[in-house]
């Protein structure tokens, strides 16, 4: 379902309108930076999907970015935001649910 990197262009009228859609990943979580949800009605409906890796931010290489460098370019791009995204990289895990009791918890001693 992947395929090449694809340059978005999203528009906003004002910096205080949300780009409507939240990363997850990043260097710090050794993990590949993503969309994991997008709003309905948002700069970035349509064009932006759940799944998507997100390969570049601006002039940045999303490669190199932890989450709250990803965050606050994405926070701070203005009224124009480019992203670098190749579509339908990931799938969504939207739809596991978990079974039964939680079988680990970390906090517990």
């Amino acid at each position: 379902m992947s395929g090449p990197p694809i340059p978005i262009v999203l528009q906003r009228m004002d910096m205080r309108q949300p780009w409507g859609f939240r990363i997850q990943g990043g260097r710090d979580f050794r993990m590949q930076l993503q969309v994991k949800k997008v709003q309905a009605g948002s700069p970035a409906f349509g064009q932006v999907h759940p799944g998507d890796a997100i390969l570049g931010i601006g002039s940045n290489d999303a490669k190199q970015l932890t989450h709250m460098q990803a965050h606050q370019l994405i926070k701070s791009a203005g009224n124009t935001l480019q992203l670098t995204l190749m579509k339908g990289h990931f799938s969504s895990l939207d739809h596991l649910v978990p079974k039964g009791g939680v079988k680990f918890s970390p906090w517990k001693h």
